[in-house]
């Protein structure tokens, strides 16, 4: 099995602009969870090792309706992540072993 790490990384690109790149490996220790409010948008959280991702809308006094339709591409893309990982788990005796230890 080969283990791929949780990284982030900043560059600077000649024009000062700092880029961030992260890349998050789900594990046992990966901490996700939504914070919902009554008055304020949601906040999507993702915490792994030393990365820590948080997913929120752009204006914290309103929410839009392209607040919305991002939450579903987003939502989107989850479901296509899971299917995926459901497609290359069929057949697969140790993925199926290690989900009836859990």
């Amino acid at each position: 099995m080969t283990t791929v790490p949780t990284t982030a990384e900043a560059q600077f690109r000649p024009d000062g602009v700092p880029e961030i790149r992260s890349s998050v490996k789900l594990t046992g220790n990966t901490h996700i969870l939504c914070c919902a409010y009554p008055d304020r948008p949601p906040i999507l959280a993702i915490d792994e090792a030393h990365v820590r991702i948080s997913v929120t809308v752009p204006d914290a006094e309103q929410v839009t309706g392209e607040d919305v339709q991002w939450g579903r591409v987003l939502a989107d893309a989850v479901a296509r992540y899971v299917a995926e990982l459901e497609r290359l788990t069929t057949g697969n005796p140790d993925a199926a072993s290690k989900d009836e230890a859990a």
